[in-house]
């Protein structure tokens, strides 16, 4: 099927199934395999600072779930300078968003204790770094 005509799903462009399978994992909340799957793709382009930058948001995610929001701090710190020249958007990521997000962390997570109660983390009211559900169109469960 092709993409445009009427009555037919639009597909989803053409990206890596690694890439596509961050976002699935990312959107089930796994965000430790989002890490681990994208940074299989990275490790083929270790030039990509895109990829790079969306690794350590899902890695953020991971560390504000488990509480350690000194780690978080610094990655938001480091993902802010791997993803602003890509900015305002590359991939179907809208990164301006991101960088908002990621701006929001350095402001409200606090350099000490290294480690909080992860409801304590919950309260700052960062939520979720929102990215696309790219993989929402995949009908594959999220598996390697």
């Amino acid at each position: 099927m092709k993409a445009g005509r009427e009555g037919e799903c639009p597909t989803v462009k053409s990206y890596h199934p690694l890439y596509l399978r961050f976002f699935k994992y990312y959107h089930a909340g796994r965000y430790w395999e989002a890490h681990e799957v994208l940074e299989e793709l990275w490790q083929t382009q270790r030039d990509n600072d895109f990829y790079h930058g969306l690794i350590q948001v899902a890695a953020i995610m991971h560390q504000l779930k488990r509480g350690k929001v000194r780690g978080a701090r610094k990655l938001s710190a480091s993902a802010i300078r791997y993803l602003t020249p890509f900015s305002p958007e590359t991939e179907g990521v809208d990164v301006r968003r991101v960088l908002r997000w990621l701006n929001r962390c350095l402001e409200v997570l606090p350099e000490r204790p290294r480690i909080m109660d992860p409801r304590e983390v919950e309260s700052l009211g960062l939520g979720t770094c929102e990215l696309p559900d790219m993989a929402s169109s995949i009908n594959r469960s999220p598996s390697r």
